[in-house]
């Protein structure tokens, strides 16, 4: 029967026949649809709460005088809040306070941390080169090097990577890689560091030939 045609009550036998094929799953669709959005602004309100409180952790951390404390409140931004920049920044703050101390195994830890677990690829890269530089103060010199040569690091970092293989290659007695080093170092740099790469290079003895 054409649609202009029917009356009110065929067309509303239809709706009411189509609601009876159709209704559930079209409750079911507006009810996940519902619950998807308020799933969505649980976890944006979870979120913010998370770096709210990492954060304060980590003022925490930064401002006390106590050294238990601050393992303390460093501890629970590792154990509570991983994923946060906060937990990266409080392990590499860390791991220059145990460098500063000597105690390269612990700063080699929280370094290693950081490098494993932070999604930050800014302070992934930062705490692998830093972790190489604790390794080669440590005098394991070939574990740095493994480090250094080991994936990419951004243009931005070039520099400081083959000043590092540069020092590293020095402490080896490879002098003529050390040079090498330094040059591409020096090349890829755009600050006044230059001149203490220079420097270094400037330092380094000729190999002896065979």
């Amino acid at each position: 029967m054409a649609e202009h045609l029917k009356t009110d009550e065929e067309k509303a036998e239809e709706l009411r026949a189509w609601w009876r094929e159709n209704g559930i799953s079209v409750v079911a669709g507006v009810g996940l649809a519902i619950a998807g959005l308020f799933g969505w602004q649980y976890w944006q309100e979870h979120q913010i709460k998370s770096a709210e409180s990492a954060s304060l952790l980590y003022s925490k951390s930064k401002q006390t005088t106590s050294h238990d404390e601050a393992v303390q409140y460093m501890t629970e931004l590792q154990e509570d809040y991983p994923s946060t920049p906060y937990a990266a920044m409080a392990m590499l703050e860390s791991a220059k306070n145990y460098a500063a101390e000597g105690d390269y195994a612990n700063a080699a830890g929280s370094l290693h941390w950081v490098a494993e677990n932070t999604k930050e690829a800014e302070y992934r890269d930062v705490a692998r080169l830093r972790l190489a530089r604790v390794l080669l103060a440590d005098n394991k010199a070939d574990e740095a090097l493994a480090l250094v040569d080991q994936g990419d690091y951004p243009a931005a970092y070039e520099s400081l990577r083959e000043e590092l293989r540069g020092d590293i290659y020095a402490a080896k007695n490879e002098n003529d890689k050390a040079r090498a080093a330094y040059q591409r170092a020096i090349v890829t740099n755009s600050d006044s560091a230059s001149d203490l790469i220079q420097l270094k290079l400037d330092n380094l003895p000729e190999d002896r030939k065979a």
